[in-house]
């Protein structure tokens, strides 16, 4: 046992998304009950193009919810765009960086997960991403929040070599399962310094469908067992390097059909048991 429990969230990308219109509403609506019923801690919100629209409102629904936002998944976007290069799309995305802090702030938040790279430019031109760590980490530590660097698809070298390369700008880092067995970097990952001295601090669940680097079958994301990570495995190495850090679920449970809150909450309900037996 690592002597404190683990705390696990649920994303708001498990609700809400282009199938549901992107109602926000279902944070209040359901996702209190979901939390109680499965022994969630809170939420990880996730920041899409469609928050702007109507962002005060959201903000709202957010608080009436009760729900305490533990971590903010910032508007992937911001690495998208910073990939295509250019000045025009850096300035979009230093500005769009900036109002997901004001949104963390906003939620009485302190830690937001950010994807530097992305799109299918990805980490080609990662020198020149990497290039705007310094002022990111700048713009945080005016709003009094931590970075955590997500471990997201690589066309060139790897999300574990990227980081190599990310170390000296203070961030630190969150580990996605699905990513992880992407790039078959799972067990790297849990022996790394990085997991070991607690720079990793939050890890995504989700559940992968493919092969080594099969970048097809990023989608659709599955729930944990229902792919080819070795959930055993992970959780057994988690427990021998000591984990002590969060969790949050990203599997999503969205059809024409509605909402499968049921499947939700079975899911929570199996995490919340893995992560108790660290």
């Amino acid at each position: 046992m690592n002597g404190k429990r683990n705390e696990m969230y649920c994303s708001t990308g498990t609700v809400i998304g282009r199938v549901t219109g992107f109602d926000h509403s279902v944070i209040e609506r359901e996702l209190p009950r979901v939390c109680e019923l499965t022994g969630a801690d809170g939420i990880e919100h996730v920041i899409t193009p469609a928050f702007y629209d109507g962002d005060t409102e959201k903000l709202d629904i957010i608080r009436r919810s009760g729900l305490r936002c533990a971590v903010v998944h910032a508007d992937k976007d911001i690495g998208l765009l910073l990939s295509r290069g250019g000045e025009e799309n850096a300035r979009e995305s230093m500005r769009l960086w900036r109002k997901n802090l004001e949104y963390t702030r906003a939620l009485d938040c302190r830690r937001v997960v950010l994807h530097l790279w992305g799109g299918t430019e990805s980490d080609l031109n990662f020198a020149y991403n990497a290039s705007f760590a310094d002022e990111i980490m700048s713009d945080a530590a005016g709003y009094g929040i931590d970075v955590m660097i997500e471990n997201i698809p690589c066309v060139s070298l790897d999300p574990l070599s990227r980081w190599h390369e990310l170390e000296g700008c203070g961030c630190g880092f969150i580990f996605d399962v699905r990513f992880g067995q992407l790039h078959g970097q799972i067990g790297k990952i849990i022996d790394s310094d990085y997991m070991k001295s607690g720079r990793i601090s939050h890890i995504h669940i989700s559940d992968f469908g493919g092969g080594f680097r099969q970048f097809s079958a990023i989608r659709p994301i599955l729930h944990p067992n229902e792919g080819t990570v070795d959930f055993p495995a992970l959780f057994s190495g988690l427990k021998n390097v000591g984990y002590g850090g969060t969790f949050t679920l990203e599997s999503p449970v969205m059809s024409e059909d509605g909402l499968d809150i049921d499947k939700l909450c079975r899911t929570l309900s199996w995490l919340r048991e893995q992560i108790d037996s660290l």
